[in-house]
Formats: C-alpha cells, sequence, structure tokens
C-alpha cells in the first residue's frame, strides 16, 4: 500500500498543535493557580536614651501616625510581607536618615526591632520573638539588656529567685513561662539592685518582655537608667 507523504506530513502537523494547545493550557491552569503570600510581623521601640523623638519609615512609608516616637514608644505588631524590608529612622523635624538597617523576615516569624544607643553609635538591633507556645495558665517573659553603658544584668522577682542571669548589652534571654500574677521585678548587676519595676501585672496567655534601659552615667540630654515592660502579645 502506497503512503501519502502529504498525510503523513499533515498527521504529523495535527499531533504538533493538538501538543501546543495541550501545553499551553497547562500553562495557563498553572497560572490561574491562587499563589500564597508568605507573611510575617514586625514591631519597632525607640529605647535611644536621649530626649531626641524619631519619624519611623518602613521601605520609605511613615509608619508613626501620631507623632515623632518618644523614648520608650513602640508601634505594634505589623504585618508585612516576608524578605526583606527596609527600616529608617529620623528625627521628628528633618528627613535625614540617622539610623537605617535592612531586616530580613522569614515567613510566619515574629520580630522586635529597637532602636539602641545613641550619636555616631545609633543602631538598629532586630530580634526574633519566639512566641510558639499557647497557655491558659501561664505567662511568659523575657528580658533584654539595651542600656549602653550598663554591665551584665539579671531579672529577679523582688525578694526571690532570679529568674534571667548574667544578659550584657544587646543580649536577650528567651521566653520562659511564669505564674500569672502581679510582681515586683529587680534588675541586678553583681547581686546588687540598680531598678526596681514594681506592681506589674502578667496575664495568663499573654507574652511579655522586660527591657534595661537608659543610661546609668547620664548628661544633660540622656535619659537616665530604669527597666520597662512591654507586652508582646
Amino acid at each position: 500500500m502506497k503512503i501519502s507523504t502529504k498525510t503523513g506530513i499533515k498527521n504529523l502537523s495535527q499531533l504538533i498543535a493538538v501538543t501546543l494547545l495541550l501545553f499551553s493550557l497547562l500553562l495557563t491552569s498553572c497560572s490561574k493557580e491562587t499563589e500564597t503570600t508568605a507573611y510575617a510581623y514586625l514591631s519597632v521601640a525607640n529605647v535611644s536614651p536621649t530626649l531626641g523623638t524619631y519619624n519611623i519609615y518602613l521601605d520609605g512609608t511613615k509608619s508613626n501616625t501620631s507623632g515623632a516616637v518618644a523614648f520608650g514608644g513602640i508601634l505594634a505588631y505589623s504585618t508585612l510581607t516576608a524578605g526583606n524590608h527596609t527600616l529608617s529612622f529620623t528625627t521628628e523635624s528633618s528627613v535625614n536618615v540617622l539610623a537605617t538597617k535592612t531586616v530580613s523576615l522569614e515567613e510566619n516569624g515574629v520580630y522586635s526591632a529597637f532602636l539602641i544607643d545613641k550619636g555616631n553609635n545609633l543602631d538598629v538591633l532586630l530580634i526574633k520573638d519566639e512566641i510558639n507556645v499557647a497557655s491558659t495558665e501561664k505567662a511568659f517573659i523575657r528580658f533584654i539588656n539595651l542600656s549602653p553603658d550598663a554591665p551584665e544584668l539579671d531579672l529577679s522577682v523582688s525578694e526571690a529567685e532570679t529568674l534571667i542571669s548574667g544578659k550584657a548589652y544587646k543580649s536577650a534571654s528567651a521566653f520562659q513561662a511564669i505564674d500569672p500574677k502581679t510582681y515586683s521585678f529587680e534588675l541586678k548587676a553583681n547581686g546588687i539592685v540598680k531598678t526596681i519595676l514594681t506592681d506589674q501585672t502578667l496575664t495568663a496567655g499573654k507574652y511579655y518582655t522586660i527591657i534595661a534601659r537608659g543610661l546609668t552615667t547620664v548628661g544633660d540630654i540622656d535619659q537616665p537608667f530604669g527597666a520597662q515592660l512591654i507586652t508582646n502579645l
């Protein structure tokens, strides 16, 4: 039997056309699948130990909407896409950037950024908040030493045991479980009480951070040494 060359070419052309059509449909189907976006969470605090107030910019957009952020001021967690973001700080009356940092945020990660130190040493410290345990019976607490000229510090409950020991400047403890009630906390150096944070009520299920802040040796525009309780979640 004689096979027509034209028929063979025609059949081959049809096969190629069908294959290309199926491939095109596959690509279209894939492109229509819903893409999931990965998110992370970031809070920002000003603990630079001066009287200065700051505007906070995230990827070039001003984040503080109620005036410049004073010493001890905190912007609550914002939801961001996971990945790299640029965090910048200016004074209240200027657009000149005094400190900037690229922060890398992992998917579902929770982070706190702190503006620390002063002058030429002004910097941004990023700490991951390991908030991964839920409880109806316990609260959770950690300690971060953010006082530039303080020695290693311990966190204790007044007239009771030491909770966290030996934290140098810019170091943070992990969160640890604690009974939910009202406490007075002490920050100690070499067993000597440096400051007391009184009447702090901790609620079951919540996460808290106690920070050491300010300077032990102060100038005219500096903030004195002390402690602050932050409610994370």
